[in-house]
């Protein structure tokens, strides 16, 4: 019987004080592309990213693909066999090298077993094995309309075209919003959308009712229409204004709903006891490891235990059938373990089921798991 379930997870906190304007929009998130964070990995690590690529399968790792660059993720399901997919991903870049072993916000990700397996050492050095560990991930099947927010994401597509933008200005990226500036004229500033951020050069920032000055906050947060050619510089995309004007303030474009792709089913790989074990202790405590990160409110009301007819077993005492416990899945280690409330009947044989329901982060489903095991005298 299911008498009580105890839900444990942790979570690292990290809390950094940033002064940011009122109307800044999710918050801490960049988009980019994989050349940017290649040239500028110091100013990408830690941060979530947006970047689309290519998603291509290498054994059981993935990888993000754009032109010459590759960037390992973890968390994206791997593209059907010989095909390549196009993505738009979220996730967390980490220079591994730059993380401490014991680091509190990593310490459930598989850094090491990585390092030692692509690097042939226990931890990486700066710069050796950069990561994404994403959030979300979904497939890019249509083209978007231009907007400063698709040019950010795919500059290369927009490469001497004339493009016409919308965003608020920023200063001389007084926000930190980018990387270094391309030093393309005097003028260089930042124009923002959502998540993106652009350099924008050749042109002052004034015209008929406005003179804006790149050096001060005050008058960050006008809205702009900038239109210019776009350009390259370290992987970003610059614009290279032709005409810039005021722009009535409106809601910022928001990313499309995205449904987070789901991944392979979870399995159970390692539980002690293990399958059909004998003699074992009357206070044990069962736990049982999972293959993916497993959503904790999926095990309620999903846990029995009871004991089972065992052939040929000798009870030496009245059976005590009901068999209460707490269950609690510990997240960092992908585990459930479940704690009896009493002593385990001497020489029965017991079954510990998962009932259909357990489910991944992303929903794909737990197929019925049952552990059976003989306990000694």
């Amino acid at each position: 019987m299911f008498r009580r379930y105890v839900l444990v997870w942790s979570v690292a906190v990290v809390c950094v004080s940033v002064t940011r304007p009122a109307y800044t929009q999710h918050a801490g998130r960049r988009a980019t592309t994989l050349e940017s964070i290649s040239s500028a990995p110091i100013f990408f690590h830690g941060e979530e990213v947006v970047v689309h690529a290519e998603a291509a399968s290498e054994g059981v790792l993935v990888y993000l693909v754009s032109g010459e660059e590759r960037l390992l993720t973890l968390d994206v399901p791997p593209p059907p066999t010989g095909m390549r997919e196009h993505l738009e991903v979220i996730g967390t870049l980490y220079d591994v090298g730059r993380l401490k072993p014991d680091d509190p916000r990593t310490t459930h990700l598989p850094f090491a077993r990585l390092a030692n397996t692509l690097l042939g050492k226990p931890w990486p050095g700066v710069g050796e094995l950069p990561v994404i560990v994403a959030t979300s991930s979904q497939v890019v099947t249509t083209i978007p309309a231009t907007t400063l927010r698709s040019v950010v994401l795919s500059p290369s597509a927009y490469l001497e075209e004339r493009v016409t933008v919308t965003g608020r200005f920023r200063g001389r990226n007084l926000y930190g919003d980018l990387p270094d500036s391309p030093g393309r004229s005097r003028w260089d500033f930042v124009l923002a959308s959502a998540d993106a951020a652009v350099w924008v050069s050749g042109k002052e920032p004034k015209g008929d009712g406005f003179d804006l000055d790149i050096q001060t906050r005050f008058d960050t947060g006008r809205w702009l229409e900038v239109s210019g050619d776009v350009a390259l510089y370290h992987g970003m995309a610059v614009i290279d204004a032709a005409t810039i004007a005021l722009a009535d303030a409106h809601e910022e474009p928001q990313p499309a709903p995205r449904q987070p792709r789901q991944g392979p089913p979870p399995e159970v790989i390692f539980s002690a006891p293990l399958l059909d074990d004998t003699g074992v202790l009357s206070d044990t405590t069962v736990r049982i490891q999972f293959s993916r990160d497993m959503d904790p409110d999926s095990f309620i009301d999903r846990v029995t235990v009871a004991y089972t007819d065992a052939p040929g077993s000798t009870v030496t005492k009245p059976a005590v059938e009901e068999i209460t416990f707490a269950a609690a899945y510990r997240a960092r280690n992908r585990v459930l373990e479940i704690r009896f409330d009493q002593a385990l009947e001497p020489f029965r044989a017991l079954d510990v089921r998962l009932l259909e329901g357990i489910t991944a982060t992303d929903g794909a489903r737990l197929d019925a798991w049952t552990l059976s095991f003989f306990t000694g005298g």
